[in-house]
């Protein structure tokens, strides 16, 4: 079986209906091959968020598409002809096209591919079901293993065996988690989660590099503390990042930063998210140590190192009852921004610990 049966059909939304797109799609099937949209912009068609990345998956090996789309006038660039992918840019936008593939070999962290014409095949290598959605240029849809119920209900849920699937790549155990925090209801695929539990030491052999791009990607997500949590229970943070112990202190974070603070100064920012989760020491300049020691750990730019360490050294001197004169000093010797995230960081860490705040507590710092 080569091919998928159809399953519905989407709306055409945003740059999935432009004129650039059409034409991407036209070069590929005049030369006789056959692509669709697939993954993440087809999820949130779907969810009618916003569409970012552009993902077609096709039918041509790399070279053809090339031949393809340079015939008619797109610009490529073979951004990972290895793998089978291209980019193909236009006005509308860039288009990232891939052929239909199947894992080889991989050792849980790189994958060797092999191309086929096979659209099933495609999607069984394919991390979770609603990722595995394909779309026609005219919104017919074909999904192999029902993502579009899993994703109405809010379920994150692995192709097949969870275990393969992470064992394929042990970074996808970050991924279900980013997913659930920002497609997922309680409770969690306890499958899912406990086959990520057994794989957490994979994580080990992944790069810092990719291990902070999908925590500060999951701490975007508008509400992540639920999550977080659920990665300290199932043994995830303990193993790779044990210095994020306060999910508590997220929780409180979250809803100063998204829901409870209508100051447009104040927005999600994962780095202060991130600073939230962090266990100080009771030694202030042990904790500022310890903090950049951490920073450097996941690879954050310079600009980003001093700005979490100087959180967590910062917070600890902050008090929802500071005088206009204390203020007034700090502000000139810190600067507003990193004022800022110091009173946000403090009142996070003593309101998420008994006795709550009093009212009078609350105004103060948010006075501050």
């Amino acid at each position: 079986m080569t091919g998928l049966e159809a399953t519905g059909r989407l709306r055409p939304y945003g740059i999935m209906g432009a004129e650039d797109t059409a034409h991407v799609f036209d070069a590929i099937e005049q030369h006789g091959g056959r692509a669709r949209f697939v993954g993440g912009v087809v999820r949130d068609a779907l969810l009618r968020r916003d569409l970012h990345d552009v993902d077609i998956a096709c039918d041509l090996g790399p070279d053809e598409t090339t031949s393809a789309l340079e015939k008619v006038g797109i610009r490529v660039i073979p951004t990972g002809i290895k793998h089978g992918t291209v980019t193909a840019i236009t006005d509308a936008g860039a288009y990232e096209i891939t052929t239909l593939r199947v894992d080889v070999l991989s050792d849980g962290r790189h994958a060797e591919v092999a191309f086929t014409d096979n659209w099933l095949e495609d999607a069984k290598r394919r991390d979770f079901t609603f990722n595995a959605i394909y779309c026609d240029l005219d919104g017919t849809l074909y999904d192999p293993f029902d993502g579009q119920t899993d994703l109405g209900d809010g379920r994150v849920r692995f192709i097949g065996t969870a275990e393969n699937r992470i064992a394929e790549d042990f970074l996808r155990i970050l991924r279900f988690f980013r997913f659930q925090a920002w497609f997922g209801r309680p409770p969690i695929d306890p499958v899912g989660a406990e086959a990520c539990r057994k794989g957490a030491r994979g994580l080990l052999d992944i790069s810092p590099e990719r291990i902070r791009d999908e925590m500060l990607k999951l701490l975007r997500a508008k509400s992540p503390a639920g999550t977080v949590g659920e990665m300290i229970g199932f043994d995830i943070l303990p193993v790779i990042l044990p210095q994020l112990t306060q999910p508590a202190n997220l929780r409180i974070m979250q809803w100063l930063d998204s829901t409870a603070l209508a100051d447009p100064a104040i927005q999600p920012d994962p780095l202060r998210r991130l600073a939230a989760l962090f266990k100080p020491t009771d030694d202030n300049d042990v904790s500022a140590n310890i903090a950049e020691e951490f920073a450097r750990s996941l690879r954050l730019s310079n600009t980003e190192v001093d700005r979490f360490s100087a959180m967590i050294s910062d917070a600890v001197l902050i008090e929802s009852d500071l005088d206009a004169d204390t203020v007034r000093r700090d502000l000139y010797r810190i600067g507003a921004d990193r004022f800022r995230d110091a009173v946000l960081l403090a009142w996070s860490m003593r309101a998420s610990v008994p006795p709550r705040c009093t009212q009078d507590e609350n105004k103060g710092w948010q006075n501050l």
